[in-house]
């Protein structure tokens, strides 16, 4: 096994070298990619985004048993689930509208002659909206997060709490019950 992995590593290593020097072949000034190239590049731009997002509902529909049971295994495992489940599904939301503007652009504008660049300098607007935008729903997430937390670790005296001190020890867990012990 330790074979098979520095023979893929010397492959890797291999790969990235030869991909460097060709790149340094582009260079030169007299090589422009033809229009043709530029339209396969964009197809297989889509192809590639067509099987991302399958890669990610295979993958969603196949893991959703091994992401959170069905039951959680205390009171306080259901807000920890709730902020897990409201967490990913933002994660799910920006990271399908961003691949998709990805890949939508990069289609839309592959190159193709005759069609100039235009340079836009920047714009306060959009960069603030793009700025306050996750600062708010970050901010949210994290106010969620210290609620259900000040929840779960403040233990209100009145309901009589059983106590436990738990060690770690290796292939070992010790328990300690605080409070009256009757043999």
């Amino acid at each position: 096994m330790k074979a098979l992995f520095y023979i893929l590593i010397f492959f890797v290593i291999a790969t990235a070298l030869w991909q460097f020097f060709k790149l340094l072949g582009l260079t030169k000034k007299d090589q422009v990619a033809t229009e043709k190239e530029n339209n396969i590049n964009g197809w297989l731009m889509l192809g590639l985004g067509a099987f991302i997002y399958g890669l990610m509902l295979y993958s969603m529909v196949q893991g959703r048993v091994v992401l959170l049971p069905q039951q959680s295994a205390s009171l306080e495992g259901e807000d920890i689930d709730k902020l897990f489940v409201i967490t990913m599904g933002l994660i799910i939301v920006v990271q399908f509208i961003t691949q998709f503007l990805i890949y939508y652009f990069t289609f839309k504008y592959r190159g193709i002659n005759g069609r100039k660049a235009l340079f836009y300098a920047d714009n306060d607007k959009l960069e603030f909206i793009w700025t306050v935008i996750p600062v708010i729903v970050l901010a949210g997430l994290i106010m969620y997060g210290l609620f259900t937390w000040s929840d779960i670790m403040n233990i209100d005296e009145d309901e009589d709490p059983l106590m436990v001190e738990l060690y770690a020890q290796q292939f070992n867990w010790k328990a300690r019950y605080a409070g009256h012990t009757t043999f």
